[in-house]
């Protein structure tokens, strides 16, 4: 298979070990034109230096903003990319139109994957292509739970993912902040060690409206509890994805 994060002389990594989720503000009315911009001239070049734009998106709600996934394999390589990229030739040559449009694009998290395998969570790398949907939205859940991520941990394991299994939702990755400090700061990110973060695919908000009523319905009572005492806020973002993120075949 093949998706659209491909360039014609550089095949993206099979796994990654390091996102960043970048939520832009940008300039009223400019958010379409920043999008071709960045599609049309910052993607490829990214790719050809070991970092990975894997999803670009609108937000629900948002009509200023823009949301995008960047990958890297490991903390090395985002290291060695970002001062070759961003003091490099094509950024040179490019940043000025689309730092013209933006307002704000400091409000990004850097984060690992996190696997549930036999029973414990371990940090490991995942397939590249479990965080690029083949149609529909995304919905990304920031779960913030004060001195209880471990606890929320061990709901989702016990409890919660399985409820979301009987629901239908099986198209999801885990993530918590990347601990290794960002050695960039003229890129600053968010590193919360209280944080949780959930990325799902569903076919259309209506069957993500349908499926959040189900989950609701049948959950339990100690259940809902749980969720309750260890998450401190919550926050749901809907995500659709640009022609440029779709998987294709």
């Amino acid at each position: 298979m093949q998706t659209m994060i491909e360039s014609n002389d550089k095949l993206p990594p099979q796994t990654i070990n390091v996102i960043e989720l970048r939520n832009y503000l940008l300039k009223p009315g400019t958010r379409d034109q920043f999008i071709n911009y960045f599609e049309e001239h910052l993607i490829h070049p990214q790719q050809g230096m070991n970092g990975y734009p894997v999803g670009q998106y609108t937000v629900k709600g948002y009509d200023d903003n823009f949301f995008w996934i960047r990958g890297f394999r490991n903390m090395e390589e985002r290291s060695a990319f970002l001062p070759a990229f961003y003091y490099g030739d094509v950024w040179n040559e490019h940043r000025t139109i689309p730092n013209s449009m933006i307002l704000n694009n400091d409000n990004v998290h850097l984060l690992r994957p996190m696997i549930l395998k036999d029973n414990e969570w371990i940090a490991s790398p995942i397939k590249i292509l479990s965080i690029i949907p083949d149609e529909g939205i995304v919905v990304v859940d920031f779960f913030i739970a004060n001195t209880k991520r471990k606890q929320l941990l061990e709901i989702f394991a016990k409890s919660y993912l399985p409820l979301l299994k009987k629901c239908g939702v099986d198209q999801y990755t885990l993530w918590t902040c990347e601990p290794e400090a960002n050695d960039f700061p003229r890129l600053p990110v968010f590193q919360d060690k209280d944080l949780l973060v959930m990325i799902t695919f569903y076919k259309d908000e209506s069957t993500y409206d349908a499926t959040a009523r189900n989950i609701n319905s049948i959950m339990t009572e100690e259940l809902n509890a749980d969720l309750h005492d260890a998450i401190t806020i919550k926050n749901t973002l809907i995500l659709y994805p640009t022609k440029n993120t779709m998987r294709q075949t």
